[in-house]
């Protein structure tokens, strides 16, 4: 019989890989075929062509650069290709992650079990797009079925099968390889839910690698004939490769030593044909040095993440660690430390390098296979069933529903049917008793299972003769044991970016996916029909700050001119669908009612790589900016702004990216941590400013509130949405003054001033003044005759009073005008 449930969970690591499998109540994490429970993310091209995974790999990615890779995860969704310089090879980040999942596969598929389903775990701060393409690599692996599953919410799976805590939150702290997520979870009513999460895909224990190459082991060549020697210089791409393994390795064995040497007998030939050797004592007072600014950053971004929720860190009770990097002593002691890090009691009963894989596992556990046409499967001369149930859960009386069919083609009435359900294995041995079944076969029922055990469950199914009738399946297992089940929710938000750069949510992050919703949005800009090169732009955004460019861009749903069917004017409603699923892969379409027209399929997905010279001006501006707040800051003396500039010190946001950016011509890795970092900066800035200008953000509220006041009470036709719409935003706006929430406050603000000028717009003044112009741009206008249809059409509507007429001839007069270049912003659509 087939296995009714997922079973397997994959850890895809940037580092390292593990798979394991839920056996009952039981995880097994499996060994590779060396003995070891993780087999590095590494692949190399041997001589003979033949691909190689794993262990060996990793070390040919030290002896040849050109043709081992690993560390492809953080080029997860980008354009890169990795090539193989001996064979001419080319390969994407996803293609060789699938043949990481692959040797996973054949490590567990020894044991006889064929693989063809998973749950892999993601990173928390994973793009939508970088999801996307990890359900590539495992479609290319052979998984015909696969879940996407969070790290953070898999650890804490993890812990959760083995506790039975209630009513607690955790803080995941998921420090590994190359990405860094922090994600609160909520343990509640036999449910394990994240909600809040922090993260940054750009940070990791390869940072601190790259830290002790840069600053120590290249410095410490300084003087040898080695000239530009330098991370992404393309000539001693080699020699980098060795001494950023060896940093790696060292780094290691700090964790349980003072010092460490490190030795390369051949590193290089310098420029005159010479071997070099290095040698080097690294110290861990050194290591802890150069890793203290990545471990700040990590805690930071755990307390803006309870700032996030308004939760304080006595409201924790434990930090799950997960992660190689939290093996080091350094780490550890500085997020204990109640003054320094979070002061949380650090939880690291499960091993931090399998324990995602282990979560994995249980989650999988509790997912069923899919079924598909189920009743194709129904062979002759017995019947089939499909069960709706939870398979693993601490529910000792669980709900177990369902539907019997007999084979394809023959129709049944099940009135007088029975089912049973036999839990023999528990004492006493328990039994349902017979359960009537629906004319169509359905039935609901509560069986009886035993708490810390894999209950296997027995079926019988009677006719109305009481005699009993073949069943598939005859029998199905529900494990009871840990606190839970998980609720997948989105990490963070996702809308629609509008013209003036401000965000249209759809989602807010902690919503339960999968989820789909529709909102209208209208046209910013005139689209001609059959316009060369005029596209239709609508950005998908996902992040949770209000500027539009201080988030991500997914991707674009464009719309060609040449698609459409007639022109469509500027302020023509659009309606966008998004939907995302359980795996929080992305579907998107649109609806244009002018046009009677859906758009599907059209979100281009981006990932462009950053160009280093945009970078660098990037980095010039950002500090140009730094000095000039650092000095409002001081002079200001505000306290909020001044700890967001010491944030951005503490964590060496600039020194670090001044040296990405010299790497970043010859290093793609480089160029999107300098992003990211630039990212960072930005939005740190943007709290310092926010901070300085706040008194004058609730002036600017109030004033907003008044002038709306007047304008609704001086209007006695006033609409009664206006009034409650009104009464809805001042709420909100004094809600954002109190918690001191300016993202929010700028956008009820907004909110505000828009509710004003759709007041104002519905007046006649206001349409006549706009008709009058129109008239005065007549010799502008593409089509002279019915132009004059309209101003006769506008001068009988100012006669009749009939200000919608008015409206609408003003509106299209405007379109008659020729058409206008496009706006300089990321969107053309707004509310």
């Amino acid at each position: 019989m087939s296995r009714p449930t997922i079973d397997y969970g994959i850890d895809l690591g940037t580092t390292n890989s593990t798979i394991a499998r839920l056996n009952g109540v039981a995880v097994e994490v499996f060994r590779n075929a060396e003995g070891f429970e993780y087999t590095p993310s590494a692949v190399w091209i041997d001589k003979q062509g033949k691909l190689v995974v794993g262990r060996i790999a990793k070390e040919w990615c030290e002896r040849e650069p050109d043709n081992a890779f690993m560390e492809f995860k953080r080029h997860m969704g980008g354009r890169h290709e990795f090539a193989f310089a001996r064979s001419g090879r080319k390969m994407s980040p996803e293609a060789l992650s699938a043949e990481v999942l692959k040797c996973l596969r054949a490590d567990a598929e020894r044991r006889g079990d064929s693989i063809t389903s998973a749950v892999i775990t993601v990173p928390a701060d994973f793009t939508l797009d970088q999801c996307e393409a990890t359900k590539r690599a495992a479609n290319l692996a052979g998984l015909e079925h696969s879940l996407l599953l969070t790290e953070p919410v898999s650890a804490a799976q993890a812990y959760g099968f083995e506790r039975e805590d209630e009513k607690t939150f955790w803080l995941v702290y998921d420090f590994g390889g190359g990405t860094f997520d922090a994600a609160i979870i909520q343990v509640r009513d036999g449910l394990i839910q994240t909600v809040g999460s922090g993260g940054d895909n750009e940070l990791g224990g390869k940072n601190i690698d790259w830290a002790i190459v840069e600053q120590l082991f290249i410095p410490a060549l300084h003087g040898r004939a080695l000239t530009g020697f330098a991370r992404g210089s393309a000539k001693w791409n080699g020699a980098i490769a060795k001494l950023k393994i060896q940093a790696e390795a060292a780094k290691m064995r700090l964790s349980a030593a003072d010092a460490t040497d490190v030795a390369i007998d051949f590193l290089c030939t310098d420029d005159r044909g010479d071997p070099v050797e290095f040698n080097y004592e690294l110290r861990r007072a050194d290591l802890e040095r150069l890793a203290a600014p990545f471990i700040r950053r990590s805690i930071n971004i755990c307390k803006e993440t309870l700032e996030s929720r308004r939760l304080a860190p006595g409201h924790i009770a434990k930090i799950i660690m997960v992660g190689g990097p939290t093996l080091m002593p350094f780490l550890r002691e500085q997020l204990s430390d109640a003054s320094e890090g979070l002061g949380i009691p650090l939880e690291c009963d499960v091993d931090p390098l399998t324990v995602v894989a282990r979560g994995a596992a249980v989650f999988a556990g509790s997912q069923r296979m899919p079924d598909g046409d189920w009743k194709k499967r129904v062979k002759a001369g017995q019947y089939g069933i499909r069960l709706d149930y939870s398979p693993v859960g601490p529910d000792t009386d669980p709900p177990v529903a369902g539907i019997v069919s007999a084979e394809e083609g023959t129709s049944v009435d099940f009135t007088g049917y029975t089912i049973e359900f036999l839990n023999p294995e528990i004492r006493p041995p328990w039994r349902s008793g017979k359960i009537g079944l629906g004319p169509k076969g359905n039935f609901m029922t509560i069986v009886t299972a035993e708490k810390g055990k894999a209950n296997t469950f027995q079926i019988e199914l009677r006719d109305g003769t009481g005699a009993l009738q073949g069943l598939n399946p005859a029998r199905f297992q529900i494990t009871v044991k840990g606190t839970g089940q998980v609720q997948i929710t989105l990490p963070h938000g996702v809308g629609v970016a509008l013209a003036n750069n401000e965000v249209m949510p759809f989602f807010e992050r902690g919503v339960a996916i999968p989820s789909m919703k529709t909102k209208e949005l209208h046209t910013a800009v005139a689209i001609q029909k059959g316009h060369d090169g005029q596209l239709l732009r609508v950005p998908i955004v996902e992040g949770d700050k209000s500027r539009a460019d201080r988030n991500r861009l997914i991707g674009t749903l464009t719309i060609p001119a040449n698609n459409i069917s007639r022109d469509v004017p500027a302020g023509s409603s659009i309606e966008v669908t998004i939907q995302i699923d359980q795996s929080r892969l992305i579907r998107t379409s649109a609806f244009i009612p002018i046009l009677d027209e859906d758009f599907t399929d059209i979100l281009k997905l981006e990932s462009a790589t950053p160009d280093a010279n945009e970078l660098s001006v990037g980095l010039a501006k950002a500090k140009e900016r730094l000095t000039e707040m650092r000095e409002k800051a001081e002079k200001a003396g505000d306290e909020r702004a001044a700890g967001a500039i010491r944030r951005v010190d503490a964590e060496s946001m600039v020194p670090e990216a001044e040296r990405m950016v010299a790497a970043a011509p010859g290093d793609t890795d480089a160029g999107r941590q300098c992003q990211n970092l630039l990212t960072r900066l930005e939005s740190s800035l943007d709290e310092a400013e926010d901070a300085m200008e706040w008194p004058l953000l609730v002036a600017d509220a109030r004033t907003a509130l008044e002038e709306a006041r007047k304008l609704i009470v001086g209007d006695a036709d006033a609409a009664e949405d206006d009034k409650r719409e009104f009464a809805t935003l001042e709420r909100e706006i004094n809600v954002a003054i109190e918690h001191r929430v300016p993202d929010l406050l700028r956008k009820r603000t907004e909110g505000v001033r828009s509710l004003g000028i759709g007041i104002e717009l519905r007046k006649p003044g206001l349409w006549v003044a706009f008709f009058v112009n129109m008239k005065e741009r007549k010799s502008e206008m593409r089509d002279t005759v019915m132009a004059d249809r309209l101003f006769v059409q506008g001068d009988r509507a100012i006669e009749d009073g009939n200000v919608p007429m008015l409206r609408t001839a003003v509106q299209q007069l405007m379109q008659l005008l020729p058409v206008s270049a496009r706006p300089a912003a990321m969107s053309d659509v707004a509310r």
